[in-house]
Protein backbone atom coordinates (compact mmCIF):
# COMPACT_ATOMS: atom_id res chain seq x y z
CA UNK A 1 0.00 0.00 0.00
CA UNK A 2 1.58 3.25 -1.16
CA UNK A 3 1.03 5.74 1.64
CA UNK A 4 2.51 8.60 -0.35
CA UNK A 5 -0.33 9.00 -2.88
CA UNK A 6 -2.75 11.78 -2.09
CA UNK A 7 -6.37 10.66 -2.00
CA UNK A 8 -8.69 12.03 -4.65
CA UNK A 9 -12.22 12.94 -3.63
CA UNK A 10 -13.46 9.60 -4.91
CA UNK A 11 -10.73 7.68 -3.13
CA UNK A 12 -11.40 9.55 0.10
CA UNK A 13 -14.98 8.34 0.01
CA UNK A 14 -13.83 4.80 -0.71
CA UNK A 15 -11.32 4.84 2.15
CA UNK A 16 -13.85 6.32 4.57
CA UNK A 17 -16.33 3.59 3.68
CA UNK A 18 -13.64 0.91 3.96
CA UNK A 19 -12.58 2.17 7.39
CA UNK A 20 -16.15 2.03 8.70
CA UNK A 21 -16.79 -1.48 7.34
CA UNK A 22 -13.43 -2.77 8.59
CA UNK A 23 -13.95 -1.55 12.13
CA UNK A 24 -17.58 -2.68 12.19
CA UNK A 25 -16.27 -6.19 11.57
CA UNK A 26 -13.80 -5.74 14.43
CA UNK A 27 -16.57 -4.52 16.69
CA UNK A 28 -18.66 -7.70 16.37
CA UNK A 29 -16.40 -9.97 18.48
CA UNK A 30 -15.55 -7.13 20.84
CA UNK A 31 -19.17 -6.43 21.66
CA UNK A 32 -19.30 -9.48 23.93
CA UNK A 33 -16.15 -8.73 25.84
CA UNK A 34 -17.10 -5.41 27.41
CA UNK A 35 -18.25 -5.93 30.99
CA UNK A 36 -18.38 -2.34 32.23
CA UNK A 37 -19.14 1.09 30.85
CA UNK A 38 -15.60 1.30 29.60
CA UNK A 39 -13.92 2.94 26.67
CA UNK A 40 -15.08 1.81 23.25
CA UNK A 41 -12.67 -0.41 21.27
CA UNK A 42 -9.31 1.31 20.90
CA UNK A 43 -8.17 2.29 17.41
CA UNK A 44 -4.52 2.79 16.46
CA UNK A 45 -3.99 6.09 14.65
CA UNK A 46 -0.62 7.24 13.31
CA UNK A 47 -0.19 10.90 12.34
CA UNK A 48 2.83 11.63 10.12
CA UNK A 49 4.59 8.57 11.51
CA UNK A 50 3.82 9.28 15.17
CA UNK A 51 1.40 6.99 16.96
CA UNK A 52 -1.30 8.58 19.09
CA UNK A 53 -0.58 7.28 22.61
CA UNK A 54 -2.92 5.28 24.78
CA UNK A 55 -3.92 8.12 27.09
CA UNK A 56 -6.96 10.21 27.98
CA UNK A 57 -9.06 10.87 24.92
CA UNK A 58 -7.41 8.17 22.81
CA UNK A 59 -8.97 7.18 19.42
CA UNK A 60 -11.87 4.74 19.64
CA UNK A 61 -14.68 3.19 17.65
CA UNK A 62 -18.32 3.96 18.37
CA UNK A 63 -21.28 2.77 16.32
CA UNK A 64 -19.03 2.14 13.33
CA UNK A 65 -17.48 5.60 13.49
CA UNK A 66 -13.85 6.23 14.38
CA UNK A 67 -13.45 9.11 16.82
CA UNK A 68 -10.10 10.85 17.22
CA UNK A 69 -8.94 13.59 19.58
CA UNK A 70 -8.68 16.93 17.80
CA UNK A 71 -5.19 17.29 19.26
CA UNK A 72 -3.93 14.78 16.66
CA UNK A 73 -4.37 17.33 13.88
CA UNK A 74 -4.27 20.56 15.89
CA UNK A 75 -1.49 22.79 14.57
CA UNK A 76 -0.81 20.35 11.72
CA UNK A 77 -2.02 20.02 8.13
CA UNK A 78 -1.92 23.81 7.90
CA UNK A 79 -4.83 23.99 10.34
CA UNK A 80 -5.66 26.98 12.52
CA UNK A 81 -8.22 26.56 15.27
CA UNK A 82 -10.01 28.38 18.05
CA UNK A 83 -12.01 27.00 20.96
CA UNK A 84 -14.94 28.81 22.60
CA UNK A 85 -15.48 27.24 26.02
CA UNK A 86 -18.69 29.18 26.64
CA UNK A 87 -20.48 27.90 23.54
CA UNK A 88 -18.51 24.63 23.36
CA UNK A 89 -17.64 25.29 19.73
CA UNK A 90 -14.46 24.53 17.82
CA UNK A 91 -13.60 26.57 14.74
CA UNK A 92 -11.19 25.05 12.23
CA UNK A 93 -9.67 26.83 9.24
CA UNK A 94 -7.59 25.24 6.48
CA UNK A 95 -6.76 26.61 3.04
CA UNK A 96 -9.65 29.07 3.17
CA UNK A 97 -12.18 26.50 4.34
CA UNK A 98 -14.01 27.23 7.59
CA UNK A 99 -15.49 24.47 9.73
CA UNK A 100 -17.43 25.02 12.95
CA UNK A 101 -18.11 22.09 15.28
CA UNK A 102 -20.26 22.09 18.41
CA UNK A 103 -19.88 19.58 21.21
CA UNK A 104 -23.04 17.50 21.44
CA UNK A 105 -24.02 18.12 17.82
CA UNK A 106 -23.65 15.82 14.81
CA UNK A 107 -23.98 18.75 12.40
CA UNK A 108 -20.95 20.70 11.24
CA UNK A 109 -21.11 24.10 9.63
CA UNK A 110 -18.76 24.01 6.65
CA UNK A 111 -18.36 27.28 4.77
CA UNK A 112 -21.81 28.29 5.96
CA UNK A 113 -23.53 25.04 5.01
CA UNK A 114 -24.82 22.40 7.46
CA UNK A 115 -23.21 18.98 7.01
CA UNK A 116 -24.32 15.84 8.86
CA UNK A 117 -21.33 14.03 10.38
CA UNK A 118 -23.28 10.92 11.34
CA UNK A 119 -22.11 11.11 14.95
CA UNK A 120 -21.90 13.80 17.61
CA UNK A 121 -18.76 15.72 18.40
CA UNK A 122 -18.08 14.98 22.06
CA UNK A 123 -15.70 15.53 24.93
CA UNK A 124 -14.03 12.58 26.61
CA UNK A 125 -12.07 13.22 29.80
CA UNK A 126 -11.87 16.88 28.79
CA UNK A 127 -10.61 16.09 25.28
CA UNK A 128 -12.61 17.14 22.21
CA UNK A 129 -13.28 14.11 20.01
CA UNK A 130 -14.14 14.46 16.32
CA UNK A 131 -15.06 11.85 13.69
CA UNK A 132 -12.20 10.69 11.47
CA UNK A 133 -14.52 11.12 8.49
CA UNK A 134 -14.33 14.89 9.00
CA UNK A 135 -10.60 14.69 8.31
CA UNK A 136 -10.83 12.30 5.37
CA UNK A 137 -13.81 13.97 3.68
CA UNK A 138 -13.47 17.67 4.45
CA UNK A 139 -9.81 18.45 5.17
CA UNK A 140 -6.70 18.26 3.05
CA UNK A 141 -5.10 15.09 4.43
CA UNK A 142 -4.16 11.60 3.34
CA UNK A 143 -6.22 9.12 5.35
CA UNK A 144 -5.69 5.42 4.83
CA UNK A 145 -6.12 2.13 6.62
CA UNK A 146 -3.70 -0.75 6.33
CA UNK A 147 -5.79 -3.89 5.93
CA UNK A 148 -2.95 -6.06 7.26
CA UNK A 149 -2.34 -4.19 10.52
CA UNK A 150 -5.60 -2.28 11.05
CA UNK A 151 -3.65 0.95 11.55
CA UNK A 152 -5.29 4.21 10.50
CA UNK A 153 -2.76 6.58 8.95
CA UNK A 154 -3.21 10.34 8.66
CA UNK A 155 -0.52 12.12 6.70
CA UNK A 156 0.22 15.64 5.59
CA UNK A 157 0.12 15.63 1.77
CA UNK A 158 3.58 15.49 0.17
CA UNK A 159 5.34 15.47 3.55
CA UNK A 160 8.43 13.25 3.74
CA UNK A 161 8.68 11.55 7.13
CA UNK A 162 11.53 9.14 6.45
CA UNK A 163 11.75 5.43 7.11
CA UNK A 164 8.77 3.80 8.83
CA UNK A 165 8.09 0.33 10.21
CA UNK A 166 5.37 -2.03 9.00
CA UNK A 167 2.85 -0.13 11.12
CA UNK A 168 3.64 3.23 9.52
CA UNK A 169 5.58 4.56 12.52
CA UNK A 170 8.70 6.64 12.12
CA UNK A 171 12.03 4.94 12.87
CA UNK A 172 14.76 7.03 14.49
CA UNK A 173 18.51 6.54 14.21
CA UNK A 174 19.76 9.20 16.63
CA UNK A 175 19.55 9.66 20.41
CA UNK A 176 19.28 5.90 20.74
CA UNK A 177 18.75 4.01 24.02
CA UNK A 178 21.77 2.30 25.55
CA UNK A 179 20.42 -1.13 24.66
CA UNK A 180 19.26 -0.27 21.12
CA UNK A 181 20.86 -3.43 19.73
CA UNK A 182 18.27 -5.49 21.61
CA UNK A 183 15.50 -4.24 19.32
CA UNK A 184 14.82 -4.63 15.59
CA UNK A 185 14.54 -0.82 15.35
CA UNK A 186 13.88 2.22 17.54
CA UNK A 187 10.71 4.29 17.15
CA UNK A 188 10.42 8.06 17.28
CA UNK A 189 7.30 7.96 19.46
CA UNK A 190 8.67 5.73 22.25
CA UNK A 191 11.02 7.33 24.83
CA UNK A 192 14.36 5.75 25.69
CA UNK A 193 13.29 5.00 29.25
CA UNK A 194 10.76 2.49 27.92
CA UNK A 195 13.41 0.72 25.86
CA UNK A 196 15.80 0.73 28.80
CA UNK A 197 13.41 -0.96 31.23
CA UNK A 198 14.94 -4.14 32.62
CA UNK A 199 13.52 -7.44 31.41
CA UNK A 200 11.45 -9.79 33.56
CA UNK A 201 13.39 -12.30 35.64
CA UNK A 202 10.31 -14.07 37.00
CA UNK A 203 10.70 -16.85 34.45
CA UNK A 204 14.19 -16.50 33.00
CA UNK A 205 16.74 -18.95 31.59
CA UNK A 206 19.73 -17.05 30.23
CA UNK A 207 21.17 -19.76 27.91
CA UNK A 208 17.98 -19.74 25.81
CA UNK A 209 17.08 -16.05 26.14
CA UNK A 210 16.85 -13.95 22.98
CA UNK A 211 16.34 -10.28 22.25
CA UNK A 212 13.63 -8.94 19.99
CA UNK A 213 16.28 -8.14 17.41
CA UNK A 214 17.30 -11.80 17.35
CA UNK A 215 13.72 -13.06 17.14
CA UNK A 216 12.97 -10.89 14.11
CA UNK A 217 16.34 -11.53 12.46
CA UNK A 218 15.93 -15.31 12.80
CA UNK A 219 12.39 -15.00 11.44
CA UNK A 220 11.03 -16.60 14.61
CA UNK A 221 8.36 -13.92 14.58
CA UNK A 222 7.02 -11.72 11.78
CA UNK A 223 4.82 -8.65 11.54
CA UNK A 224 1.96 -10.89 10.45
CA UNK A 225 2.47 -13.03 13.56
CA UNK A 226 2.56 -9.99 15.82
CA UNK A 227 -0.69 -8.59 14.42
CA UNK A 228 -2.46 -11.84 15.35
CA UNK A 229 -0.80 -12.13 18.76
CA UNK A 230 -1.55 -8.50 19.67
CA UNK A 231 -5.18 -8.92 18.64
CA UNK A 232 -5.59 -11.83 21.05
CA UNK A 233 -3.74 -9.96 23.79
CA UNK A 234 -6.04 -6.96 23.43
CA UNK A 235 -9.18 -9.08 23.49
CA UNK A 236 -7.97 -11.07 26.48
CA UNK A 237 -7.10 -8.00 28.51
CA UNK A 238 -10.24 -6.28 27.31
CA UNK A 239 -12.01 -8.91 29.40
CA UNK A 240 -9.59 -8.83 32.33
CA UNK A 241 -9.59 -5.05 32.64
CA UNK A 242 -13.29 -4.39 32.06
CA UNK A 243 -15.33 -6.01 34.78
CA UNK A 244 -18.71 -5.00 36.15
CA UNK A 245 -20.25 -7.03 38.95
CA UNK A 246 -23.70 -5.93 37.77
CA UNK A 247 -23.43 -7.56 34.35
CA UNK A 248 -20.68 -10.20 34.48
CA UNK A 249 -21.72 -13.80 33.78
CA UNK A 250 -19.17 -16.09 35.48
CA UNK A 251 -19.52 -19.00 33.06
CA UNK A 252 -19.46 -16.84 29.94
CA UNK A 253 -16.59 -14.73 31.29
CA UNK A 254 -14.48 -17.78 32.13
CA UNK A 255 -15.00 -19.49 28.78
CA UNK A 256 -14.34 -16.35 26.76
CA UNK A 257 -11.29 -15.26 28.78
CA UNK A 258 -9.72 -18.71 28.49
CA UNK A 259 -9.92 -18.51 24.68
CA UNK A 260 -7.12 -15.92 24.78
CA UNK A 261 -4.88 -17.83 27.20
CA UNK A 262 -2.40 -20.66 26.68
CA UNK A 263 -4.63 -23.70 26.24
CA UNK A 264 -2.42 -26.15 28.15
CA UNK A 265 -4.19 -25.79 31.52
CA UNK A 266 -7.92 -26.36 31.07
CA UNK A 267 -8.51 -26.03 34.82
CA UNK A 268 -7.93 -22.29 34.33
CA UNK A 269 -11.59 -22.03 33.35
CA UNK A 270 -12.51 -22.95 36.93
CA UNK A 271 -10.18 -20.26 38.33
CA UNK A 272 -11.55 -17.64 35.95
CA UNK A 273 -15.10 -18.56 36.92
CA UNK A 274 -14.19 -18.25 40.60
CA UNK A 275 -12.77 -14.77 39.95
CA UNK A 276 -15.99 -13.69 38.20
CA UNK A 277 -18.06 -15.01 41.11
CA UNK A 278 -15.83 -13.08 43.50
CA UNK A 279 -16.27 -9.97 41.35
CA UNK A 280 -20.03 -10.29 41.80
CA UNK A 281 -19.75 -10.78 45.55
CA UNK A 282 -17.15 -8.05 46.05
CA UNK A 283 -18.92 -5.60 43.72
CA UNK A 284 -15.83 -5.13 41.56
CA UNK A 285 -15.86 -2.59 38.75
CA UNK A 286 -12.71 -1.87 36.75
CA UNK A 287 -11.97 -0.54 33.30
CA UNK A 288 -8.91 -0.33 31.12
CA UNK A 289 -7.05 -1.56 28.08
CA UNK A 290 -3.59 -2.47 26.81
CA UNK A 291 -1.66 -1.56 23.68
CA UNK A 292 1.14 -4.05 22.90
CA UNK A 293 4.28 -2.79 21.17
CA UNK A 294 5.25 -5.22 18.37
CA UNK A 295 8.94 -4.31 18.37
CA UNK A 296 9.35 -4.49 22.16
CA UNK A 297 9.46 -8.26 22.41
CA UNK A 298 11.95 -10.68 23.95
CA UNK A 299 12.32 -14.36 24.82
CA UNK A 300 13.21 -14.95 28.47
CA UNK A 301 14.40 -18.45 27.64
CA UNK A 302 11.13 -19.83 28.97
CA UNK A 303 8.39 -17.57 27.64
CA UNK A 304 8.03 -14.54 25.42
CA UNK A 305 7.26 -11.07 26.77
CA UNK A 306 5.72 -8.16 24.88
CA UNK A 307 6.07 -4.73 26.45
CA UNK A 308 2.69 -3.02 26.37
CA UNK A 309 1.21 0.35 27.24
CA UNK A 310 -1.41 -0.16 29.93
CA UNK A 311 -4.19 2.10 31.14
CA UNK A 312 -6.67 1.14 33.85
CA UNK A 313 -8.60 2.31 36.88
CA UNK A 314 -10.44 0.63 39.72
CA UNK A 315 -13.94 2.06 40.01
CA UNK A 316 -15.57 0.11 42.81
CA UNK A 317 -15.15 -2.73 45.31
CA UNK A 318 -16.27 -3.67 48.81
CA UNK A 319 -13.06 -5.33 50.01
CA UNK A 320 -9.63 -4.49 48.61
CA UNK A 321 -8.80 -8.05 47.65
CA UNK A 322 -8.09 -9.89 44.37
CA UNK A 323 -9.55 -7.09 42.26
CA UNK A 324 -7.86 -8.21 39.03
CA UNK A 325 -7.23 -11.47 37.21
CA UNK A 326 -3.57 -11.26 38.16
CA UNK A 327 -1.68 -13.64 40.44
CA UNK A 328 0.73 -10.87 41.52
CA UNK A 329 -2.00 -8.38 42.45
CA UNK A 330 -0.90 -6.98 45.79
CA UNK A 331 -3.75 -6.79 48.28
CA UNK A 332 -1.59 -4.58 50.49
CA UNK A 333 -0.62 -2.05 47.81
CA UNK A 334 -3.55 0.33 47.73
CA UNK A 335 -4.28 1.56 44.25
CA UNK A 336 -6.57 4.56 44.52
CA UNK A 337 -10.21 4.14 43.66
CA UNK A 338 -11.32 6.08 40.57
CA UNK A 339 -7.77 7.10 39.60
CA UNK A 340 -6.37 6.28 36.18
CA UNK A 341 -3.02 4.50 36.11
CA UNK A 342 -0.85 4.43 33.01
CA UNK A 343 2.49 2.90 32.19
CA UNK A 344 4.23 -0.04 30.60
CA UNK A 345 4.18 -3.70 31.57
CA UNK A 346 5.84 -6.78 30.12
CA UNK A 347 3.01 -9.16 29.22
CA UNK A 348 3.99 -12.84 29.21
CA UNK A 349 2.74 -14.89 26.24
CA UNK A 350 3.21 -18.59 25.61
CA UNK A 351 1.79 -21.53 23.66
CA UNK A 352 1.42 -25.29 23.89
CA UNK A 353 2.61 -25.88 20.30
CA UNK A 354 6.13 -26.14 18.93
CA UNK A 355 5.38 -24.08 15.82
CA UNK A 356 2.92 -21.45 14.67
CA UNK A 357 3.45 -18.52 17.03
CA UNK A 358 1.06 -16.38 15.03
CA UNK A 359 -1.74 -18.89 15.43
CA UNK A 360 -1.14 -20.24 18.94
CA UNK A 361 0.81 -17.72 21.04
CA UNK A 362 -1.59 -16.49 23.74
CA UNK A 363 -1.59 -14.74 27.10
CA UNK A 364 0.19 -16.90 29.64
CA UNK A 365 -2.01 -17.78 32.61
CA UNK A 366 0.80 -16.61 34.92
CA UNK A 367 1.25 -13.22 33.30
CA UNK A 368 1.00 -10.15 35.50
CA UNK A 369 0.77 -6.41 35.05
CA UNK A 370 2.92 -6.10 38.17
CA UNK A 371 5.81 -8.45 37.36
CA UNK A 372 7.96 -6.07 35.33
CA UNK A 373 6.25 -2.72 34.96
CA UNK A 374 6.22 1.00 35.62
CA UNK A 375 2.93 2.73 36.44
CA UNK A 376 2.07 6.25 37.46
CA UNK A 377 -1.06 8.09 38.49
CA UNK A 378 -2.67 10.25 35.85
CA UNK A 379 -3.06 13.68 37.41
Amino acid sequence: MNMENQLSKMNRFKWSRTIVVFFLLLLIPLAFTRQVNADSPVVTVVMDGIKEPLASGHPYLENGKIMIPFRIISGKLGIQSAWDAKTQTLMIQQNGKKIVLTVGSSTANIDGNPVNLGIKVTQKEGVTMIPLSLVSDHLSAEVKIDDATGVVSIRTPNKEIGKVDDFGRKIRTTNLPKNYKDYPYILEDIPNEVYEMKISKLMYYKPDAKTGAQLYKNNEVTTEDMVKIMDRMKKGFDLRLNVDYKTINPVAFANEAFKYENQSISSRVIRLKEYAQWAQKNKIQIEGTIDPEPSLIYDSGINWYIRSKVRFRIINYTEYKDLLVDFLFDNDRRLKKGVWYEGYADICVSMNHNIGVGEYMNIDSMTSLFDNSKFYEVK
